[in-house]
Parts: structure tokens; sequence; C-alpha cells
């Protein structure tokens, strides 16, 4: 129920981006406004979809393939309509679930090296040896198995380059966008108890609410400090951290049905391309 609540304030958000000109200001910050509590119940969504999901490279893969889409019928669509475009947001989800898996496999490398457990090599036919331990700490990364020692590397490097890919790119929300899945991510990993919901779980909910309180406060500081975002629109993302009141309304539920898992991905496109065309014929 609350992603397509999510989607609906997206709508809406994007109306008073793409339309705004049509309506007077207060109208807009107040489409605005409203619109800023779906990307929180988005990335929220996907924090709780890397955990369920039984395939997390096929999750990365699809999410990476729609943004390539998106972003290409963006593009062309920016070009024929003579408007701006934008690094879409499923560029930042699929950058969100690449370091959740990349801090996953730190924190399995981190531990496989402070436990020193090595994986078994089974018969070694030059010395009659057999089930003999390897000699270095060893992890796991889908069916391959690596030194782990390598696997803090190769992680603490992708976390790296994700950062100077969000940098330069600047997708949508950017590199906060990133954090607020991870954010979400942590707590319903580690604190959330999954067969209870939010309401029924207080301490979660506090932890949640301070966590993207503090989030929104440390974006608002940097864009003052280092940006010209303008005040009102600060102010404005600020007030995201209500989304929490929405996530009340989840429930543990079954997996969702293959078309629900695939209509945000098929719909995200489809409805900025209407709303590009239409500010390009309004303004004419």
């Amino acid at each position: 129920m609350i992603k397509w609540l999510a989607v609906l304030l997206m709508i809406i958000d994007h109306i008073g981006y793409y339309l705004g000109f049509l309506m007077p200001e207060p109208a807009v910050i107040g489409l605005r406004l409203i619109g800023r509590l779906s990307f929180p119940i988005f990335a929220y969504s996907i924090a709780l979809g890397f955990l369920r999901t039984k395939n997390r490279a096929r999750f990365f893969w699809r999410m990476f393939l729609f943004a390539c889409i998106t972003q290409a019928v963006l593009a062309y669509t920016a070009y024929l309509t003579h408007t701006g475009t934008f690094t879409n947001v499923l560029f930042t989800f699929s950058l969100a679930i690449l370091l959740i898996a990349a801090a996953e496999l730190l924190e399995k490398a981190s531990a496989s090296q402070l436990n020193g457990t090595g994986k078994n090599t089974g018969s070694d036919s030059s010395n009659g040896m057999e089930g003999k331990a390897s000699s270095s700490p060893q992890v796991k990364i889908y069916r391959y198995t690596i030194p782990a020692s390598l696997g803090s590397v190769l992680a603490i490097i992708t976390m790296f380059l994700i950062i100077v890919v969000t940098s330069y790119f600047d997708p949508d929300y950017n590199i906060f966008g990133i954090f607020y899945v991870y954010i979400f991510y942590i707590i319903q990993k580690r604190i959330r108890k999954p067969e209870l919901t939010l309401t029924e779980y207080r301490h979660a909910l506090k932890i949640m609410f301070v966590s993207i309180l503090g989030l929104n406060l440390v974006w608002a500081l940097f864009s003052i400090s280092f940006s010209s975002t303008a005040m009102y629109w600060i102010i404005m993302e600020i007030f995201s951290v209500f989304s929490i009141g929405i996530l009340l309304l989840d429930k543990p539920r079954k997996k969702p049905a293959r078309w629900e898992k695939y209509f945000f991905y098929i719909f995200y496109p489809p409805h900025l391309v209407v709303l590009m065309i239409l500010q390009y014929f309004l303004m004419v």
C-alpha cells in the first residue's frame, strides 16, 4: 500500500516541477512540499527489497537496466521538446544497492579476518594431507570464494568509486539519497523485528525518525555551506522526515505479485515523458 502512496506523491511532486509555471507560487510550493514525502518511502522499499530478494545481483542489474532505459528516454524527450533533464533516481537506487552489497562484503571479510576462519580445501594429493584449512581467511562473493583481505580491499574501493561516481554524475538526491536507503537497510536488518509493524515496535520507529531527521539536517547544513540551494527548498526537504508517518501503514506481507514488482519501473519513464511534452506544448 505504501508504495502506491509513494507513486501518487511522486506524481504530485512532478506536476509541480514540470507544470508549476501555470500555477501561483504557493500552489507550486504546496505540490513540491507534498512530493517530498515520496522519496523516503521508495528508499524504504528498496532497502526492504534488498533484504528480501533471493538474488541481489539480479535486483541490482534490473534497477540499473531500467535506469539506463529511463535516462535514454528522458534524454531523447528533452532533445525533442528542448527542455532540460536530470540523472534519474533509478541510478541513485542502483548505487545504493551496490553500496549496501559492498558494506556487507566488508563486514563479512572483516569478521572472517578477526575470527581467522578459512575455507576447507579438501584433499591435497601433493602432500597427502586432507581437509587442510587454507592459510588465509576466506569470504564468499556469490559463487566465488576469495581471500578475506582481497574482499575488504574490493569493498572499500567499490564504496570509494560509488562516492566518486555520485559526485560526478549527480543523480537525483545524490549521495544523501544513497544514505537514505542505507539507513533504512541498517534499521531493518539490525533493529526492527520483521514480524512486528513500526507501530508495534516503537524503538525502531524512534531510531528511524532520529536518523532520517539527522540526515536531513546534515544535508541542510551542507547545502547552506557549499551550494546555492534556496532556503525554502532546504526547509522543504527537512519536511520529508514526516514520511515516516506513512511508513506506519506498512505491514509484514508476502512477496508482491510480479506485475506489482515491475509496475514502478515501467511507469516511471512514461509519466515523466508525458509531463515533459505537456510542459513543451503549454509553453509554446
